[in-house]
């Protein structure tokens, strides 16, 4: 593999980004709310969240006590807060999921409806070289974004809840999901993401078929505020290998599938 031209993609695709100003917004926008909702919306509720007012049943607080002996330090109210903040942190798990599809869709389907991916495809840069550097370029404002609102998210918590509450969020398992499991997510969109766009010519076909990757992680956020389930740094990295495997397998797939020579003749 010639890193030289994975790079020279790599510049070619963030440079687009940058002068596609509807992509920055979409890149950027929804990682932002994130980081800022919970904020907000502990800091007008905070005051209201006490032990005597909330309206969770005793039954689903005693499940959540049940989940961890760790919760057993905190009272009702703050153990309603340390979850809706960990229920936020799991939807930070969506941006790497969301974000690479939309760049990827528009990279490949984009290029084609503008006619600047034939230039590229007529050069000899090979198919696996053009795949990682598109990937790559994919999957770095993903990163940003969501590193970026998690940490405005992260010092904001700090202004809105207990200290007690706070130290919570000193999770190892929120270290293992950011550094670990982001970019691997991130990955994962963008091998889907360039595999769709391979067979459909509409950019929104492309990001609505994607979009289903969201619902695994919207349903472990929903257990767990439920309080079936406990999500733990042990169970994110053995999340983070299977999903490593699946990007081989999905990156593999991805190079198979693009047909350069396909893409050029029978797109329309």
């Amino acid at each position: 593999m010639n890193f030289s031209r994975v790079q020279a993609v790599i510049s070619r695709e963030l440079l687009e980004i940058r002068k596609n100003k509807t992509l920055l917004f979409t890149i950027f926008l929804p990682p932002l709310l994130l980081a800022f909702i919970p904020i907000v919306m502990l800091g007008v509720l905070g005051g209201q969240m006490t032990d005597r007012n909330m309206n969770t049943s005793a039954e689903q607080i005693a499940r959540y006590y049940a989940l961890s002996p760790e919760f057993a330090k905190y009272s009702p109210s703050e153990l309603m807060q340390l979850i809706i903040f960990q229920q936020f942190l799991v939807l930070y798990l969506v941006m790497p999921l969301i974000i690479p599809m939309t760049v990827a869709a528009y990279s490949v389907i984009g290029e084609k409806e503008a006619r600047s991916l034939e230039p590229l495809l007529a050069t000899p840069i090979r198919t696996a070289e053009l795949l990682w550097g598109k990937s790559l370029a994919a999957i770095v404002p993903a990163i940003i974004g969501t590193w970026l609102a998690y940490a405005i998210f992260f010092i904001g918590a700090r202004f809105v809840t207990t200290a007690q509450v706070f130290a919570g969020l000193f999770n190892p398992m929120w270290l293992v999901a950011m550094v670990v499991l982001t970019p691997l997510l991130a990955l994962l969109a963008v091998g889907i993401g360039v595999m769709i766009s391979s067979r459909v010519n509409d950019t929104r076909v492309a990001q609505q078929i994607g979009g289903m990757l969201v619902i695994p992680a919207v349903v472990l956020g929903l257990a767990q505020t439920a309080g079936f389930i406990l999500l733990n740094a042990f169970t994110f990295i053995i999340g983070a290998v299977i999903i490593a495997l699946i990007d081989i397998g999905v990156l593999y797939l991805a190079t198979l599938i693009f047909q350069r020579e396909k893409i050029l003749t029978q797109w329309k």
